[in-house]
């Protein structure tokens, strides 16, 4: 897998290959190693992408359980010396409750330098133990951390669920078990918070569960986002779970099927509707939604985009069918499916033949 998104996204784009531990448990009937990991493969789209750090959580923050009533907010204590030596760092600091010199660790130096250590010891950001008694230490403000963390390449179930709580997750919303091997909710809410902000698209084309729906849900409620996603399933349970599931969890969302193939061995598809694909090649054609037109002009007329006026003809471009148009505009584009008009003509009238299926087919090549 890890070649083929080389291949694709470039190995350039690689970020990280993350470790998930996704059982809490070995299976006691494996005949091999029990595989309690899973990979997950990061890559990016450019280097324009930056990842977000993960939120601090009070586990983190339980070592900041000091209070000076300063307020600058909780602190811990921490090591005033640094292994990076300088002489200009070198020096005795005195505290002032007991007159005790200290001096740095052999090898060590403090990290910063005498007139920044002073301001330190006036102002209280030097601590000297409960009673002032003690070695000098710094206060580290829980206000002065960085505002969250850098993820790291391993996973605990205990911060992104196991496969055990996701099959409980599927159980509880269904009342009966669905899938094997379903992932989290946190495990996805894991990603999302690393790759999107408040207003991301986020697109699951294996949808299976709804698992990406529902914790974009969660993500949403948690932090007031406006996060939207659309999941692809092609399974048979697309509507009956992977959409029911997102119903059930409170999502809105509109649910579409994909009709008949627009192409069939090289030809247009006689059971498309002759609107749809119109629909298409106006799009494609356009970039902009299609309305099928109400004024009066011939049944092929789609309509006009900047100063151009658009037919789709299931005939012959003749001088017949050019009568029957009623449209005026700078050009004209019309696909039909032979065209029986002489090229001067064409030229001196700004109109453009494309061939059915021909120029459709090509259109369609050229956007995948």
């Amino acid at each position: 897998l890890k070649f083929i998104c080389d291949e694709i996204f470039g190995s350039q784009n690689f970020i990280a290959n993350v470790q998930w531990h996704k059982n809490y448990a070995s299976a006691n009937d494996s005949k091999g190693f029990s595989n309690v990991l899973d990979s997950i493969l990061i890559y990016r789209k450019s280097e324009l992408f930056v990842r977000n750090l993960l939120p601090r959580t009070e586990k983190q923050n339980h070592l900041y359980k000091y209070d000076s009533n300063d307020g600058k907010g909780r602190w811990r204590s921490d090591n005033l010396s640094v292994k990076t030596y300088s002489a200009a760092y070198d020096y005795p600091i005195k505290n002032p409750n007991t007159g005790v010199i200290y001096n740095p660790p052999k090898g060590r130096c403090w990290i910063t330098n005498r007139d920044t250590m002073q301001i330190w010891i006036e102002t209280g950001r030097v601590f000297f133990g409960q009673k002032g008694d003690g070695a000098p230490q710094l206060k580290r403000y829980l206000s002065e951390v960085q505002n969250g963390v850098v993820p790291i390449t391993y996973w605990s179930y205990e911060d992104c669920g196991h496969n055990d709580e996701a099959r409980k997750e599927i159980k509880n919303i269904f009342d009966k078990t669905l899938f094997d091997t379903p992932k989290p909710t946190r495990l996805i809410e894991r990603i999302l918070q690393l790759a999107t902000d408040k207003n991301s698209l986020v697109l699951d084309a294996f949808a299976g569960s709804g698992t990406t729906a529902h914790a974009v849900i969660n993500l949403n409620a948690a932090d007031g986002g406006n996060r939207k996603f659309i999941l692809i399933e092609i399974e048979d349970y697309a509507e009956t779970i992977t959409a029911e599931r997102v119903r059930r969890v409170g999502g809105a969302f509109d649910y579409y099927e994909v009709g008949e193939p627009l192409f069939v061995d090289g030809d247009i598809n006689p059971n498309v509707d002759i609107e749809q694909i119109r629909a298409y090649v106006w799009a494609m054609e356009t970039a902009t939604p299609y309305e099928k037109p109400t004024c009066d002009d011939c049944a092929a007329f789609m309509g006009v985009y900047d100063n151009t006026a658009y037919y789709f003809h299931e005939g012959a471009l003749d001088y017949d069918f050019l009568a029957t148009m009623r449209t005026r505009a700078d050009s004209y584009i019309i696909f039909a499916e032979t065209c029986a008009v002489g090229e001067e003509f064409l030229h001196k009238h700004k109109i453009y033949f494309k061939k059915i299926p021909r120029d459709i087919i090509k259109i369609w090549a050229d956007e995948i």
